[in-house]
């Protein structure tokens, strides 16, 4: 409790200051990094600052083929869970859900089911018969604060880079086609809701809180802009209450770090794309100009003798004459009949 009572004093010391306890200023914003696993729909997001604590999220998403709801027979279904595990934090209990992370899950599912980010009509197989079931599941790993933002965006970000069988129908029966044979698709996305909250001290507003300005805030204020300025939400869980005024200012704020989250999102996706390309390339081009060249001695190949052709009756076979009988060596004709050459006759 002592503790709990100097961090407050600290903290709010460096607010009369007009300072923040990592050196931030008021609507300063960690460094948002973000990685993509080697199977599509892992993403790893992190908040780092060199004088703040660290925030990472890992987000991992999965589907598979189900029934629709009878209510819904046209659309699939979008299912989040949050994860807030012993090794994020010593105040997380292992095997123990705490109220935190069920309010980070509801924020989540409101605001990418609410403003319909995802269209679950792009989900369906088959009517009534067939429909992609899409479950994010968002595990912290550190807890640096802000996990509403950072299991937000990481949710965000898997979906974006989440690949489903394609599917093809034939004779009015959805098939699904293996990934082998064809390329897997992306989810349809209409816009990207990026959340940005702010810790309020008496009316101050502090971007991307850490843990210990969490602890000693007098209310969270989050609000949600797309790509496209729009907004999509705001959440506000308690806490003191907040003047119109310092909503606008809160709002442009967001709508500035949403620009600028955004542009780091797709700049990511089109790293990974550029490595998963370069990866597919075919065998040959990547090894032709390491073509292996073997130097060895074949061994002779034996040839058999030729077939001597049967001799015509009236042929003439040309004769070697030995040189040392006497006259210069030539040839002399031999007849088909004889058996050998005639001998040359010698003068005494």
């Amino acid at each position: 409790c002592g503790m709990i009572r100097s961090a407050d004093t600290f903290v709010k010391s460096c607010l009369q200051d007009r300072m923040r306890t990592d050196g931030r200023g008021a609507v300063g914003y960690r460094k948002v990094k973000i990685q993509f696993g080697q199977q599509f729909g892992e993403v790893e997001v992190t908040f780092t600052s060199p004088s703040a604590g660290q925030t990472r999220v890992l987000a991992v998403v999965t589907g598979e083929v189900v029934t629709p709801h009878k209510s819904r027979p046209n659309e699939g279904t979008l299912f989040f869970n949050v994860e807030l595990g012993a090794m994020a934090s010593p105040t997380f209990e292992a095997g123990r859900q705490r109220p935190q992370a069920a309010t980070i899950t509801n924020f989540i599912e409101r605001l990418l089911k609410g403003s319909r980010a995802v269209d679950t009509e792009a989900l369906c197989i088959q009517g009534g018969v067939k429909v992609w079931s899409i479950r994010v599941d968002v595990h912290a790993l550190n807890d640096g604060g802000n996990l509403l933002d950072a299991c937000a965006i990481a949710a965000l970000a898997g979906l974006l880079h989440f690949r489903k069988c394609d599917v093809e129908v034939l004779d009015g029966v959805g098939q699904i086609v293996d990934s082998q044979e064809r390329d897997p698709v992306p989810l349809s996305i209409h816009h990207l809701p990026i959340p940005v909250s702010f810790a309020l001290f008496q009316g101050q507003p502090q971007a991307d809180p850490a843990t210990i300005e969490e602890e000693s805030m007098d209310g969270l204020l989050c609000v949600a802009v797309n790509q496209h300025g729009e907004i999509c939400g705001v959440h506000k869980p308690g806490g003191s209450p907040v003047p119109l005024d310092l909503l606008a200012t809160c709002t442009e704020i967001a709508v500035k770090k949403a620009e600028d989250i955004t542009s780091k999102i797709q700049q990511a996706l089109a790293e990974d794309q550029a490595k998963r390309a370069k990866k597919k390339k075919n065998v040959h081009d990547r090894y032709h100009a390491e073509m292996l060249e073997v130097d060895s001695q074949l061994p002779p190949i034996p040839t058999a003798p030729l077939a001597k052709a049967p001799r015509k009756p009236d042929e003439v076979v040309p004769v070697p004459i030995a040189s040392g009988l006497g006259g210069a060596g030539g040839m002399i004709p031999m007849d088909s009949d004889d058996e050998e050459p005639p001998q040359k006759k010698h003068k005494k």
